[in-house]
């Protein structure tokens, strides 16, 4: 039997370290970490099929005035085989409606 899990979080790509701060204490379930390549930071928040921090979300990318180049949706998907087949959760699509950013879909062996 294939077993195919996914999820799904907001990422902002290019933030400062006040910026990532700020993040965690906006926003439910939000994280964010150094990158080593530039210095900036990359903060990230889960995402659930409530989609109950979405109103946080939006009103941190407002506020912080975010380039659609600096965030993406990462679709986390985790299977022992290959899938031939993904199904995107619907909740990137309402998502989407809210911040129409690009998809990153990553592909990792259980």
């Amino acid at each position: 039997m294939l077993t195919i899990k996914t999820q799904v979080s907001f990422r902002f790509l290019n933030l400062n370290k006040l910026q990532g701060i700020t993040l965690t204490r906006e926003v439910t379930g939000a994280t964010y970490h150094a990158n080593n390549t530039n210095g900036r930071f990359t903060g990230s928040v889960a995402l659930t099929d409530k989609l109950d921090n979405i109103n946080d979300l939006n009103i941190y990318f407002v506020r912080q005035q975010v380039v659609l180049d600096d965030c993406d949706i990462l679709i986390t998907v985790t299977s022992q085989n290959r899938p031939s087949k993904i199904e995107v959760p619907m909740l990137v699509n309402k998502l989407l409606r809210h911040i129409d950013c690009k998809i990153t879909v990553a592909l990792t062996p259980e």
